[in-house]
């Protein structure tokens, strides 16, 4: 038994060797995780509008995995997680089987700690020019273009410039925007950057998860709650904060790649009034840990 890193730390690292037919990770950690509920993670966040995946019929009818592409900063590359295991791509990738197949999903986490949304397109635009082209981007965008003193305007075309060119490619997306974190010094201005990536979103009709008025909300309806899903540092997601994110991406993505090309729109629509995804059972979850699913 040995654990492969999957964060990658730059570019050429993306695409590990494999061990046997499946991506090697720790399965006493994938078991934890699985049987860990995210801290009171709130229902009423999904991304909106809701999701439609038509690609999804096509992998099916070509016999492979969905194949999804985590790109962006911190927030994917899992910077205040215990390992690997616990980015949220990796916790995506379990709920996902859990509910859709082994084998189903194929996620690449291609997260650069530190990176801002010009660095992050520029990656992008190497993803989509590589075959295989991904069936669903899941971009997290943002938070550290204010952190580097970057500009509102100039990201909001920055954002809407990569998804026009995830959906040139035939691609879906789904969009992330920023963290909120107590030390925000200059709450206007912060705002100001987290509407530019949702009108970018809005503009092109791409679903948005809103983090930051999720988080905004739990940290003033549940202090408590809210700090046990952040790092030391009061800045980074923890493994519970990184559950959550999970949590509520899993419901969406399922609902849209199961439903039938004709009924997408309708089916995603339904998924908004579900419940939260809920952890497989504990033997599932150690069946699980034994053959993990695909994460780059």
């Amino acid at each position: 038994m040995f654990l492969r890193p999957l964060v990658p730390l730059a570019f050429s690292s993306l695409r590990p060797r494999r061990h046997g037919a499946m991506y090697c990770l720790a399965p006493f950690m994938a078991a934890a995780l699985l049987c860990a509920p995210a801290a009171a993670c709130p229902s009423e966040a999904r991304p909106a509008p809701p999701l439609v995946l038509k690609q999804a019929a096509t992998a099916r009818a070509e016999g492979r995995p969905l194949r999804i592409l985590a790109i962006g900063s911190s927030t994917t590359a899992g910077a205040g997680a215990s390992g690997a295991a616990a980015n949220y791509p990796s916790q995506l990738a379990h709920r996902l089987e859990a509910a859709l197949g082994e084998g189903s999903v194929e996620i690449t986490n291609a997260g650069v700690s530190g990176e801002n949304a010009p660095a992050t397109l520029r990656r992008l635009e190497v993803f989509l020019a590589t075959p295989p082209v991904p069936d669903l981007v899941l971009w997290q965008v943002g938070t550290n273009d204010v952190i580097l003193g970057g500009d509102p305007e100039r990201l909001r075309q920055l954002v809407g410039r990569g998804l026009d060119g995830i959906a040139a490619a035939g691609a879906a997306a789904l969009v992330i925007d920023q963290q909120y974190f107590p030390a925000i010094l200059d709450l206007a201005r912060y705002e100001g950057f987290v509407a530019a990536v949702g009108d970018a979103a809005a503009e092109r009709g791409v679903p948005l998860l809103p983090r930051y008025v999720m988080m905004k909300q739990w940290a003033a309806q549940d202090p408590a709650g809210f700090r046990s899903t952040l790092s030391w540092d009061r800045f980074h997601m923890n493994d519970k904060g990184y559950a959550c994110l999970a949590d509520l991406l899993a419901p969406a993505i399922v609902a849209a790649a199961t439903a039938p090309v004709a009924d997408a729109p309708k089916a995603a629509a339904r998924e908004l009034t579900r419940e939260p995804a809920r952890e497989p059972p504990r033997e599932a979850a150690k069946d699980m840990s034994r053959r993990p699913p695909a994460v780059r």
